[in-house]
């Protein structure tokens, strides 16, 4: 099964993003940003620095009386520092300067922070995402607020917002590219049959792709993921997929077929939560596609983290192997071009920073090897000996 940090395996929920706090040292590493913003009168960001050790806690103090702020100061602005970290995994801190932000800022200039959303003065706890360039109130992630479940942006102003079938919302610019149905997806399996060919690693084994729905998903898993593949001990004689999907408006609804699961074949079907853009699902589509062939190739036993790490390292040099050049579509759409680059950025940042053991540190141990002994290598060690080369 698939997940990043926007990629999840339960799926993004602000009902449960405790489970991402951090240690106390990156309070500090904010408290930093914060101080300077104030004291200087300007945003300043921090972007993929380090979290202090032991041994910098000298030029932390030095930073912090150069600030000039108070003890006081820093214990108001710490509101912040809490729910900033509770997000950070669904929306990375990344440094703007990687493109313009779809957000826009609100006009009023003061040093206490004005919500994006409601455009309030902020002055208790509150998210910041310097990716897209979003400061929210926190009352924001409870009173009914719609955040795109692809990219993670609070919905601001007028802009229309798109309500799929089964709740989830989508952003304007999420909803240009998104797969909604079969005939969507059909030229997205072909680039990503096209990318696997391009490695030496073409799919000759007959695999159902299916589009579900968030209801559909969570009947057979128990949880919200974003994709999984049923292989041939699963027991699932049949799945109910999105055969077509019809926009009324600012809602989508979804027209519904049943297939029947061809029993005794070593990977049945992959199943995609329909709706995310293309990048998304084509990310998601290359992690599961690396599943199906390891099973098809007789990969067995392998542990979490190398069977995982492995698929995420797929999913991401698939998102590595997007240029844009092609499509058509785009060419006389820079904007929605750009956003597209950023959401790439986006994604694959996600990847990298996830934090939990198998998407996360399994990922960046499978990318180690392969970096160093080459895709081809790597997988042929780990067929000899079931782990990866050191």
């Amino acid at each position: 099964m698939f997940a990043n940090s926007f990629l999840d395996v339960e799926g993004p929920s602000y009902q449960n993003l405790d489970q991402y706090l951090e240690d106390e040292n990156e309070d500090v590493v904010r408290a930093i940003e914060l101080s300077l913003q104030e004291s200087k009168g300007k945003e300043t960001y921090i972007g993929d620095l380090e979290f202090p050790q032991n041994d910098e806690v000298e030029k932390v103090a030095q930073v912090l009386e150069e600030s000039t702020l108070s003890s006081a100061d820093l214990s108001t602005e710490g509101c912040e520092l809490k729910w900033w970290k509770l997000l950070k995994e669904l929306n990375p801190s990344v440094h703007t300067s990687k493109g313009k932000s779809w957000w826009r800022k609100s006009s009023k200039r003061c040093n206490t922070p004005v919500c994006d959303v409601c455009e309030e003065q902020i002055c208790s706890e509150w998210l910041r995402c310097t990716y897209w360039g979003q400061s929210v109130c926190k009352k924001h992630t409870s009173d009914g607020t719609p955040w795109c479940c692809a990219c993670s942006r609070f919905k601001i102003g007028d802009i229309r917002y798109i309500t799929l079938s089964d709740g989830r919302q989508l952003c304007p610019d999420c909803c240009y590219t998104a797969v909604m149905d079969p005939e969507d997806c059909k030229p997205l399996l072909d680039e990503v049959h096209r990318f696997f060919k391009g490695l030496n690693m073409k799919i000759r084994y007959y695999i159902p792709i299916l589009l579900v729905d968030q209801e559909e998903i969570i009947r057979i898993h128990k949880k919200s993921i974003l994709g999984s593949t049923i292989y041939e001990k699963f027991e699932l004689d049949a799945v109910t997929y999105v055969s077509k999907s019809i926009q009324r408006g600012e809602n989508v609804e979804v027209v519904k077929e049943v297939e029947q699961l061809l029993p005794g074949r070593k990977v049945r079907s992959v199943l995609l939560l329909y709706g995310f853009p293309k990048l998304f699902i084509g990310s998601t589509l290359a992690h599961e596609l690396m599943h199906a062939w390891m099973r098809v190739q007789g990969y067995r036993g392998l542990s979490l983290n190398i069977a995982e790490g492995l698929s995420q390292v797929m999913a991401h040099k698939w998102l590595e192997w997007q240029s844009f050049t092609g499509d058509d579509y785009m060419k006389a759409a820079s904007e929605k071009t750009q956003f597209l680059r950023n959401l790439k950025e986006f994604l694959k940042y996600g990847i990298e920073k996830r934090h939990s053991e198998a998407y996360g540190h399994g990922f960046r141990e499978a990318k180690w090897a392969v970096e160093r002994y080459g895709l081809r290598y790597t997988l042929e060690h780990i067929a000899r000996t079931g782990k990866l080369p050191e």
